[in-house]
């Protein structure tokens, strides 16, 4: 996670901006509820006092169709950050307008988020960038805790997590124009379990210490991310990292460069995470492909 927030939306955030929380490079956004509207400051540029670039803006000024689907309302931010009222102009090639989010929904309903997901990359002429937030374990830890015992509320959640991409990757598998053309980064926001129930004492190894996984598409064996990234420094099992270390560990805030990475694309300007020492996940699936998502 980032160094400094083991908290929600800061750290989605961090993934889809490449910075962290805090800093002078940071997008300074630490509020975690539903976002006051646009005219009132409910934006992340407004509360930055400067535009914060998105994986949104580069992929979208690129002729790529976007797209968010969330499982929590407050992710209405990124809508009122990055629509028609506050998102930049496109100055790359043609003009394709300030709304950089294409597409956005909420449901509360997991299988229908990834269902929309895969059906709008299906219908879709262009090539397409997501953003889908699943957040069954989250509400499961608040609620009871995050033990990972079998049959456990928690361990429950994360089997329907996994029902829920299974569906997508089902969509990907059944459509030929998805099928080896597409790519998933699948990381969180946070751990948790210290207090129990919530996720706040950053300390701990539990709530800092997350998955980051990059699946390409093809049937290339598995490997480990710090092997492939040899700008990237492992930090120890009680580690956190410095926020300013020259060498940082991989963070949930490399999720958007990664992507960018994927579609062939440049980095996020102004980012931080992926930026100035780029992990290496894969060849860019349009290298591979004429079609990629």
């Amino acid at each position: 996670t980032d160094p400094q927030y083991t908290i929600t939306l800061p750290n989605h955030l961090s993934m889809l901006t490449g910075r962290p929380v805090l800093g002078p490079y940071g997008h300074n956004w630490l509020q975690n509820a539903d976002p006051r509207s646009s005219d009132d400051g409910g934006t992340l540029h407004i509360n930055k006092g400067a535009y914060i670039t998105s994986v949104f803006d580069v992929a979208h000024d690129a002729g790529v169709s976007t797209g968010c689907v969330a499982n929590k309302t407050k992710f209405w931010l990124l809508q009122q950050s990055y629509g028609w009222s506050h998102g930049a102009r496109d100055t790359t090639g043609p003009d394709d307008g300030p709304a950089k989010i294409d597409f956005f929904a909420f449901s509360d309903n997991m299988q229908e988020l990834t269902g929309a997901a895969v059906d709008r990359a299906r219908r879709s002429a262009k090539r397409t960038l997501d953003f889908v937030h699943l957040a069954a374990p989250d509400i499961a830890g608040h609620s009871y805790d995050w033990r990972i015992e079998s049959g456990t509320p928690y361990f429950t959640s994360v089997r329907a997590v996994d029902e829920a991409l299974g569906t997508l990757l089902d969509g990907i598998d059944r459509d030929p124009k998805l099928h080896g053309h597409t790519a998933i980064v699948l990381t969180a926001d946070h751990g948790g379990g210290v207090p129990r129930k919530t996720h706040t004492d950053i300390t701990c190894p539990l709530n800092f210490r997350i998955a980051f996984l990059v699946w390409a598409g093809g049937g290339d064996p598995a490997s480990d991310l710090y092997k492939r990234s040899a700008l990237r420094v492992r930090p120890g099992r009680e580690e956190i990292g410095d926020r300013d270390a020259e060498a940082q560990p991989i963070r949930n805030g490399d999720a958007g460069n990664v992507a960018l990475q994927l579609l062939g694309l440049p980095p996020i300007p102004g980012s931080y995470y992926g930026s100035i020492r780029p992990m290496t996940a894969a060849d860019p699936v349009a290298t591979r492909k004429s079609q990629s998502n």
